[in-house]
């Protein structure tokens, strides 16, 4: 698996890298979030090249990572173009420089692929695999990961075009029962992922994913980091805090 792995990170480091390039004439390094997605698809293709590995585990697993990736990458093009730079990757770079956003930004986000993308390099460099309930079960739970994550940012998307919600806490439809639902949705995608790969390869290095995913969406640049940012400017947030689940989707809190 360890050359899957170099292999992921190097294809992945060119794109960064070429992207990077891209961001510094138009001025908008945020371009690096709509390449998340798509990284793992191209990630997926790249490993079904080099093995030449296509049995139907194998397809289940590429359509449900190829629906994710198109479904987020779409979302964030849509969502981040035409509009001015995020001021986080602003103010990393009035700090860092571009070679410091560079390594923050696009050289750790080519390792994250790499590490992240360990069930797909698991399930893909595999030749003889067969479905089990796990797997079913996995796969469904993925499917209900994206259904979550899209509907959340549907749901979020509608709530700020409308402008008589400007300055509102938005807790409507999935919102109303976790704070972070499409966190939580991406979460869900990735657990099932990794559990649908340990269910064929019963390799436990798989579950790395997952947890390094949730990690991040908890307490480096999901959860902690758009809280500490929105919980002192936004009216009625604190009650919002008191009052309904951080992350997974659970009846409001008395």
């Amino acid at each position: 698996m360890i050359e899957n792995l170099i292999i992921i990170f190097l294809i992945n480091l060119l794109v960064v890298s070429i992207l990077f390039g891209i961001s510094l004439v138009i001025k908008k390094a945020d371009i690096i979030d709509i390449y998340w997605g798509p990284s793992f698809l191209l990630s997926c293709l790249t490993l079904l090249l080099i093995n030449k590995n296509l049995s139907f585990p194998h397809l289940i697993l590429i359509t449900i990572v190829g629906i994710w990736a198109i479904r987020l990458g779409s979302y964030l093009y849509i969502r981040n173009m035409g509009h001015p730079e995020d001021a986080r990757y602003s103010k990393m770079r009035s700090k860092y420089g571009n070679v410091g956003l560079f390594f923050i930004n696009y050289l750790i986000q080519a390792i994250l692929i790499a590490i992240i993308s360990l069930p797909l390099q698991s399930v893909l460099s595999a030749i003889e695999l067969e479905l089990n309930i796990i797997s079913w079960l996995s796969a469904i739970m993925a499917l209900a990961g994206i259904i979550i994550e899209a509907l959340s940012d549907k749901q979020l998307k509608a709530f700020k075009k409308d402008t008589i919600n400007n300055g509102k806490v938005m807790s409507l439809g999935l919102w109303n029962y976790s704070r972070h639902p499409n966190y939580f949705g991406n979460s869900l995608f990735w657990w099932g992922i990794s559990i649908y790969s340990l269910s064929l390869t019963f390799e436990l290095i798989v579950l790395v994913s997952p947890i390094v995913m949730t990690y991040f969406l908890l307490k480096v640049s999901g959860v902690s980091m758009l809280e500490t940012q929105i919980k002192h400017t936004k009216e009625g947030y604190k009650e919002y805090i008191d009052t309904t689940s951080a992350f997974i989707i659970l009846p409001k809190k008395k």
